[in-house]
């Protein structure tokens, strides 16, 4: 009876040792960044006028190798800072925030022209859910992008 439990636990061992063994086959998705305005990416701090002029140019995205993907959409979410007052007539910061999506590697004119007119210092836009194609045609996430205007 020994014999039978302990043959029943190797067993079972080999068992759970080759189903979580590692799989050869299986081939890994490269890590992707993406870039604002094809030249940074992660934490970015721009002046007002820099963003006005990089904010034309598309997005890009790029593994450790520098193989290039093509972006096919991303979110966005700005975060809009003003000086209010309150009804005793203090100073209180407020924040608006908007969301919009785009489909592509740029964002669209409506945006760009709102950009120009509300751009200021202390603005936040965060680029989120970046979608990119590789050359096997399989769709990747990229890295986030948060901008800060200064």
């Amino acid at each position: 009876m020994r014999l039978l439990t302990t043959i029943l636990f190797l067993g079972f061992g080999l068992l759970v040792f080759s189903a979580f063994s590692p799989d050869e086959k299986k081939e890994r998705l490269p890590k992707v960044n993406s870039y604002f305005a094809c030249k940074q990416y992660g934490n970015i701090m721009l002046t007002a006028d820099q963003f006005l002029k990089y904010i034309n140019q598309p997005f890009c995205a790029k593994d450790s190798l520098d193989t290039m993907y093509r972006v096919i959409s991303f979110d966005m979410i700005y975060a809009e800072t003003g000086l209010y007052q309150d009804s005793t007539g203090l100073p209180i910061k407020h924040t608006d925030y908007t969301f919009a999506s785009f489909r592509g590697d740029k964002i669209d004119q409506n945006w760009i022209k709102l950009f120009g007119e509300h751009a200021y210092k202390g603005d936040t836009i965060r680029f989120s859910n970046f979608l990119v194609k590789d050359k096997k045609r399989r769709t990747l996430r990229s890295s986030n992008i948060e901008l800060v205007i200064r």
